[in-house]
């Protein structure tokens, strides 16, 4: 075991390109990450106005959508079909269409409609948008409807306001109070990336033809290259948490000691796994597609983005053997909410309990197997030149 780590060691040196994968590469995409996700939440929306009633309220109305950080009046038109022209062309993601006659409406108890149009193909951008918005014209309708109960019952201002509210509403969001995608997003980016490239470098670790030659070299020989490759992806995930919470300032609840235990499953895991791939696959080429189409797609489908919950339940079921789903949202939790090794206790079982499988699978299959496909050869070669000693004879 102890000559297979030296030797990874030593390709690691010679190969430059798995030092770029394994520890320049991630780093990097820390970095690009933390500058691109550095506005953490969504401002300076573009959006577009079209007011036909052009009336002192109207005008103040859009003044307070203006104001508001959310958003960023950029175009003002009199046709609809303008305003749609806009956000077609991504010019403008969210719209405002303000009716004519629209406060003389509301002064009369028509009840008329103000329309908002918001750029669906952007799911991130419409649901801030939305949100934010509904906020604000909340706020107004209270106000009116209060204006109107005190001139037309002479109510209180208290008593109208407590009339208008009806009951109310108060929300607090906990971990993440500011919604930032940067704490919310990032963190698991990151575990992906790192998960990838060990496992790129672990698909083509296996080296047949060295194996070929000296056969004492196969005992212990993969469990060399999984304990390597377990500490270069845990060095990693220390590293890159080192940077998310000290440089990039991602709020960091929890203690390292127990993302290095996790980091340690994952990798562990996924090295295994990933050294099998390379222990039964001998052409590298096929083995690094192998491995990436293997790993690959779970770190992208693992609940990154769209909730695992939210996910069919037959899919679900699958995921559930996929390490990396018993490690990303622990990885967050510990970032976030400051999540313990006692909420994790299960999760980190099955990590080593898979990487431990697939290890042993991955010995077997190089000590057993190897060796007895070579005395099979052999017998073949003997009984070939017995035939032809016979034969001479």
């Amino acid at each position: 075991m102890i000559r297979s780590f030296k030797e990874e060691v030593k390709m690691l040196v010679k190969e430059k390109a798995n030092i770029i994968v394994l520890f320049v590469l991630p780093l990097l995409l820390v970095l690009i990450l933390g500058v691109e996700m550095s506005g953490e939440v969504l401002t300076e929306i573009p959006i577009v106005v079209v007011d036909h009633d052009e009336s002192a309220f109207s005008m103040d109305l859009i003044q307070q959508f203006d104001s508001n950080e959310t958003f960023s009046i950029k175009y003002r038109t009199d046709r609809d079909e303008e305003l749609e022209e806009l956000i077609r062309n991504s010019k403008a993601r969210a719209g405002i269409i303000i009716p004519e006659g629209f406060y003389d409406d509301i002064e009369g108890l028509e009840s008329p409609s103000i329309v908002m149009i918001y750029d669906g193909s952007n799911m991130s951008v419409s649901s801030a948008a939305k949100a934010k918005a509904t906020e604000i014209l909340l706020t107004y309708k209270a106000g009116i409807t209060s204006k109107q109960l005190m001139g037309r019952l002479g109510m209180s201002y208290e008593n109208s306001i407590k009339t208008t509210q009806g009951f109310i509403f108060r929300s607090k969001a906990l971990y993440n109070p500011v919604k930032s995608f940067q704490d919310f997003l990032t963190p698991m980016l990151v575990a992906g990336i790192i998960q990838i490239a060990v496992a790129l470098c672990a698909a083509t670790s296996i080296r047949h033809e060295m194996l070929d030659r000296d056969k004492k070299k196969r005992l212990g020989y993969v469990s060399g290259k999984v304990l390597f490759y377990t500490i270069c992806g845990t060095f990693m995930y220390i590293v890159s948490t080192a940077l998310l919470a000290n440089v990039l300032g991602i709020p960091f609840e929890g203690n390292m000691t127990d993302v290095i235990l996790m980091s340690i499953g994952l990798s562990f895991a996924v090295s295994s796994f990933c050294v099998l791939i390379s222990a039964v696959i001998k052409n590298k080429m096929v083995a690094l597609v192998g491995g990436g189409l293997m790993i690959i797609p779970n770190s992208i489908m693992a609940g990154t983005t769209w909730p695992l919950i939210s996910m069919p339940k037959g899919y679900q079921a699958f995921a559930s053997y996929i390490p990396f789903i018993h490690f990303v949202d622990n990885y967050r939790n510990i970032f976030l909410k400051g999540a313990v090794l006692g909420d994790m206790t299960n999760d980190l079982v099955y990590m080593f309990g898979f990487g431990l499988v697939a290890l042993i699978i991955a010995e077997f299959v190089v000590t057993i197997m190897e060796t007895g496909k070579e005395d099979s050869e052999n017998e073949d070669i003997s009984g070939s030149i017995q035939k032809r000693v016979s034969f001479d004879i």
